[in-house]
């Protein structure tokens, strides 16, 4: 920077003796040479403090929070899973999302050399729905993957809630379960079991549970 600066005050000299400048644009040009001065005193605070002038996208990315695995489910009591981060609405985009939609998101353990971000969303004040992300090197989705949520739900003889619940091991093998707990019961209903892995290319791919 102080190379710049001395670089920039010669110019300037050499200009003003060329031309024959008269004082006031030698004024002028002292009052360039300070802001020039002021905005290398702003960056260097800038620095000091972290604060960098960087694609602000990929700064976003990489001061996420890290929730390693494997991760049990908390249900509702999303707070447990770690430290979610609330996302600028200007990079809803990223997710598929209007800007007026409030998003956060923590970042997970990379899965076949991607990086992947879990998503809450919330339904209403107090239930969450959480996905799973798996995005390139620009932060663009590639798949997505809802691991929980809940749902009203109304059938032929009974109406009740669905939800979706998950368990993801250390090697990426995601386990999700669906229950069904009718307007009558107590207790929820397990109706069905699928799991998942993520593939080369990124994709949440269903794979046969062994028994």
């Amino acid at each position: 920077m102080r190379k710049i600066a001395v670089l920039t005050i010669s110019l300037m000299v050499m200009l003003m003796a060329s031309c024959g400048q008269k004082k006031k644009d030698a004024a002028y040009y002292e009052m360039m040479v300070d802001s020039i001065r002021k905005a290398e005193q702003v960056k260097e605070l800038r620095r000091q403090a972290g604060i960098t002038d960087g694609d602000p996208l990929e700064e976003f990315f990489l001061k996420l929070s890290l929730r390693t695995l494997p991760l049990q489910s908390e249900g509702k009591k999303w707070q447990r899973l770690g430290e979610f981060t609330k996302v600028p609405r200007v990079l809803n985009d990223q997710f598929g999302y209007m800007s007026n939609t409030e998003l956060q998101v923590m970042a997970m353990p990379r899965a076949a050399g991607h990086e992947v971000v879990m998503l809450l969303e919330m339904q209403d004040s107090i239930t969450p729905a959480l996905y799973l992300y798996t995005m390139n090197r620009q932060h663009r989705t590639i798949d997505q993957l809802c691991i929980y949520e809940e749902t009203a739900e109304d059938r032929a003889a009974d109406f009740g809630k669905t939800s979706m619940d998950y368990y993801i091991t250390s090697n990426w093998e995601i386990t999700l379960m669906k229950y069904y707990l009718s307007h009558e019961a107590t207790n929820p209903e397990l109706e069905e079991t699928r799991r998942y892995i993520i593939n080369k290319e990124g994709k949440f791919e269903e794979v046969i549970i062994e028994l």
